[in-house]
């Protein structure tokens, strides 16, 4: 079998955490290969390979064991970048899920390719989370949860138990969502927030009880 090589998409800041968080797999005996990144934003760094569209076009055996995580905070940024990743590599070059040694994962979760779960980050059991996502540093999600594709939940943000996230939504850090409460798809969550109702798709709430100030348009 092939050893993993891993591409990671964005060299920005969360690009740079993530590789830390691979630096620690390393350390941890992990049998892969940290190949570089591909950043779209011209920054120097000499682990940058270029562009994302740098690869397009290479031979079928480049791609052997190969695999990439997207390191963009901005969750429509993030599809927007696995849609190109996908028309243009195919099945050739398929996510990579990471899961960092010191986040505890319980019984019966389920997680989605390309998503990561970083350090002292917290999933109980019976959880679901989608592709593409982001679970991020002490986040914690609690027993039968749902979180779509492309939800970000912060630093120290809490998801109680029986929440579902639709797709794209954006957890603030130290948020607080109440048990049994559905947040709508791209829905924005303050940092800070305590969510005591349902949050409808396409909105901002802030605040302690959490209030709509703002409605956005549709994510293309």
């Amino acid at each position: 079998m092939p050893r993993q090589r891993v591409v990671v998409i964005g060299a920005g800041g969360h690009g740079r955490e993530l590789f830390s968080y691979v630096q620690d797999l390393v350390r941890h005996r992990w049998d892969g290969e940290f190949v570089g990144y591909l950043d779209d934003a011209g920054r120097l760094d000499a682990r940058v390979l270029g562009r994302l569209d740098k690869f397009v076009g290479c031979p079928d055996d480049f791609f052997t064991g190969l695999h990439y995580v997207t390191a963009v905070g901005n969750n429509a940024t993030r599809r927007a970048i696995v849609g190109r990743i996908e028309a243009a590599y195919g099945r050739r070059l398929p996510a990579w899920t990471l899961v960092h040694g010191s986040a505890h994962v319980g019984d019966a979760v389920e997680i989605g390719e390309g998503s990561c779960l970083a350090p002292g980050s917290i999933v109980t059991r019976s959880v679901r989370i989608g592709m593409h996502c982001i679970i991020n540093v002490k986040a914690s999600v609690s027993h039968d949860c749902v979180l779509n594709d492309y939800v970000n939940v912060n630093p120290g943000a809490t998801i109680c138990g029986n929440v579902s996230v639709g797709e794209g939504a954006y957890i603030g850090a130290g948020a607080t969502i109440k048990d049994k409460i559905s947040i709508g798809a791209w829905s924005v969550i303050g940092a800070g927030a305590t969510v005591v109702r349902n949050v409808p798709p396409r909105v901002t709430v802030v605040g302690v009880p959490a209030r709509v100030i703002a409605e956005h348009a549709v994510q293309s």
